[in-house]
């Protein structure tokens, strides 16, 4: 590395790349369609993003944004109840802790409320325990994805749900 002050820096590095393998091209090519599939056939589509980390909240609503989908955000159980009796969402990606009222108890709340027994909630959690998995169904979400959240995986979970036949 050369450094001379007022006037930057010039580094260098070398990096080993490997050439993926045909499952994986495959894997790619199918991350690719997902994503372009989203933006074609959801665009406009909203979204409710219940989330209390903000960090989580933010890249959950740039993905969301870089697909074309319109979304709000709730801080808390209790703000997600509120924006979805008010509005009309196609799809809620839930935290399953958040503070003043966790995502299972406001999912079981949303499914109460007019025309959300069957709109699609996804579960995003760092607990990927089996009991953890039961709880979120029993509890009357319908997906459940992993955090940190793999922006591949939610956009085929997306598509997934926002383009299936309505019951």
């Amino acid at each position: 590395m050369i450094s001379d002050v007022g006037k930057g820096s010039t580094f260098w590095f070398t990096a080993g790349l490997k050439k993926l393998a045909d499952s994986e091209e495959v894997h790619a090519a199918s991350d690719t369609k997902a994503h372009s599939a989203l933006r074609l056939a959801c665009e406009g589509r909203r979204i409710l993003v219940a989330e209390d980390e903000p960090i989580n909240r933010e890249i959950s609503m740039f993905l969301l944004a870089e697909v074309g989908l319109s979304a709000d955000s709730a801080e808390d159980g209790v703000e997600a109840v509120a924006l979805a009796s008010k509005n009309a969402y196609d799809l809620i990606p839930m935290d399953m802790q958040m503070p003043n009222m966790d995502g299972l108890d406001a999912t079981r709340q949303i499914r109460l409320l007019p025309g959300y027994a069957d709109i699609p909630v996804i579960a995003m959690t760092a607990n990927a325990f089996a009991e953890d998995k039961a709880s979120c169904f029993d509890a009357g979400m319908n997906d459940f994805t992993t955090k940190p959240i793999d922006p591949q995986a939610l956009f085929r979970i997306l598509l997934q749900w926002l383009t299936r036949e309505a019951p």
